[in-house]
């Protein structure tokens, strides 16, 4: 039997409007459709910047929160990620997370997917390929392969000789730094889930283990928040990554992700609204459509929010998400 826990509370009708009918396998069946979040107009990417769309959202509107933010250093194109001193991307999430919370819903939760980054230079050219030693025989992968293919920011690594964290090749502990952070700033950090990939991206020779894997961490405004509890939300997941059409975007998660991370939440329906304030490709808004809840995404890249808009507009709404 599945146990959900979280506070009993009346639909939020004041954001609720018109009442549309779906079409399904077995007929027909009405439904009440949400059309607006805030002044946004519901299931679809806004574009944007985070920091000065959240503002405009209403207090407690949101019931879960699953994004990935651009990892610092490795965005190719401009907005979050591109700074030179990994001081300033923790300053911007920061800023934008603490703005946020006042916005999530007393029993509502976040998922932050975020990766590190070691304080050495990036300097990544096509050419270097022919010298890769990736493969089984450590003579190279096939030249199309994404491990070459996949564009990289050029990054001097910061180093500041007062600042211990800041030496050269540290692991910089990004997301730790950034869940102290929003801790120290109300959040309740709750836990955290590690993504284990089935097709990592290869590395080559170092002196380190090599990476199969990322956090996900789960933060909540109280700690009566609601949650799956029995059975129990494990704390590794193992899936693999996936490649959807269109505009390519080199940093999405598969949407086996958010899909998981909503079904933690429990509860779906319209009156649960999901945010992706990193939208990128849409796939949060996929899960949650598909899980039949109100989706709403902030993106800086307006060949992204274009591109996003139209695959959701194709994606019908699925009735149920069971906790199980």
């Amino acid at each position: 039997m599945t146990t959900l826990v979280h506070e009993q509370r009346p639909v939020d009708w004041k954001f609720l409007k018109n009442t549309m009918t779906l079409s399904t396998n077995n007929g027909t069946r009405a439904e009440h459709m949400r059309d607006k979040v805030g002044p946004f107009a519901a299931n679809r990417v806004i574009e944007g910047s985070c920091l000065d769309l959240v503002a405009e959202l209403p207090d407690e509107s949101v019931d879960v929160l699953v994004t990935s933010p651009p990892y610092w250093g490795q965005r190719t194109s401009l907005g979050l990620g591109t700074e030179s001193d990994p001081r300033q991307y923790l300053e911007f999430l920061t800023s934008f997370f603490t703005a946020f919370l006042p916005k999530l819903k007393k029993q509502g939760i976040v998922w932050i997917n975020i990766g590190d980054a070691y304080n050495t230079p990036v300097n990544w050219r096509l050419d270097d390929r022919k010298y890769s030693s990736l493969g089984a025989e450590k003579s190279g992968l096939d030249f199309e392969n994404s491990a070459y293919t996949k564009p990289r920011a050029k990054r001097k690594a910061f180093i500041e000789k007062d600042t211990g964290w800041l030496t050269y090749g540290n692991l910089l502990s990004l997301p730790n730094r950034l869940v102290i952070g929003l801790s120290d700033n109300g959040y309740l950090y709750r836990g955290e889930v590690i993504w284990r990939k089935r097709n990592a991206m290869p590395e080559g020779r170092c002196r380190r283990p090599h990476r199969q894997h990322e956090p996900i961490y789960l933060l909540a405004r109280d700690e009566r928040h609601a949650f799956c509890v029995s059975p129990p939300v494990p704390s590794v997941w193992e899936f693999s990554n996936e490649k959807i059409e269109g505009p390519a975007h080199f940093s999405r998660f598969p949407e086996e992700l958010p899909r998981r991370c909503i079904k933690a939440y429990g509860k779906h329906g319209s009156d649960v609204v999901v945010l992706d304030p990193f939208s990128g490709s849409g796939t949060t808004g996929f899960a949650a459509l598909r899980a039949g809840c109100t989706y709403l995404g902030f993106e800086i890249d307006p060949e992204q929010v274009e591109a996003s808009n139209n695959r959701l507009k194709g994606i019908e709404r699925s009735s149920v998400i069971q906790c199980q």
